[in-house]
């Protein structure tokens, strides 16, 4: 993502420069590259999306502008282009040419069922042409690979940590005994096998298994396996 900042950052010095224009960029970089045109700071139409861009969406500059909204429906996340444009717009009402604005979005990419994730930097240019400099914004967009693992194990982490809140006062009523029988039920073994590894009888286990069950109202292997796992009992 680093890399991707600072490839922009370069694009936007070159082109300040005058050292290479737009068109010769989107001919090499694995990545989309749009150029929206300006009246200010407001953006008012799509003047260039590079061929990595145009086919991967399946689509083209004329379309996207005649399109309008409508773009932003066909090819991206409701909620997330509620936020995005919340973010852009606060960028470029501050109108620092220095900076950058950073954002993740899903999109739909011509011929796929899902959404994959880029991540895209945004950067004000000031270019010169015959009468003067005209404010455009630059978009570079780059997939992010892996990103769908990364969200699922994040929501994972984030449902984990709702269940410990839930039942962390059902784990702190257990003695240490207790635990022990939780992670030897865990693992799969029987009362018997639990009785010989612990030295008590079976009558001795079955009662601890049934007060367990009452104690942290796990009714199923299923149950008692998450409870274990999310309290490091296995």
């Amino acid at each position: 993502m680093e890399t991707l900042d600072a490839q922009l950052f370069g694009i936007a010095k070159g082109i300040k420069s005058g050292d290479f224009n737009i068109p010769d960029i989107g001919d090499i970089v694995p990545a989309s590259l749009m150029l929206q045109e300006l009246d200010g700071i407001q953006p008012i139409g799509c003047s260039y999306m590079n061929k990595w861009g145009c086919e991967h969406l399946g689509t083209c500059v004329e379309e996207i502008n005649e399109l309008g909204e409508a773009y932003y429906d066909r090819y991206f996340v409701p909620e997330e282009i509620v936020d995005n444009f919340e973010g852009i717009g606060h960028y470029l009402a501050a109108g620092d040419f220095d900076k950058q604005y950073n954002f993740f979005q899903r999109v739909k990419l011509y011929g796929d069922n899902d959404c994959t994730w880029f991540y895209t930097v945004c950067k004000l240019l000031k270019v010169k042409n015959n009468t003067g400099t005209n404010n455009k914004l630059v978009l570079l967009s780059s997939p992010v690979m892996g990103m769908d693992n990364l969200i699922t194990r994040v929501n994972k982490t984030l449902d984990q940590d709702a269940y410990i809140r839930t039942h962390y006062r059902k784990f702190a009523t257990l003695t240490n005994r207790e635990k022990e029988i939780i992670s030897l039920l865990a693992t799969g073994k029987s009362t018997k096998e639990i009785a010989e590894q612990l030295f008590l009888s079976p009558h001795t286990i079955s009662t601890h298994r049934k007060n367990l069950i009452y104690k942290i109202e796990c009714h199923s292997f299923a149950e008692l396996l998450r409870f274990a796992m999310a309290f490091d009992l296995i």
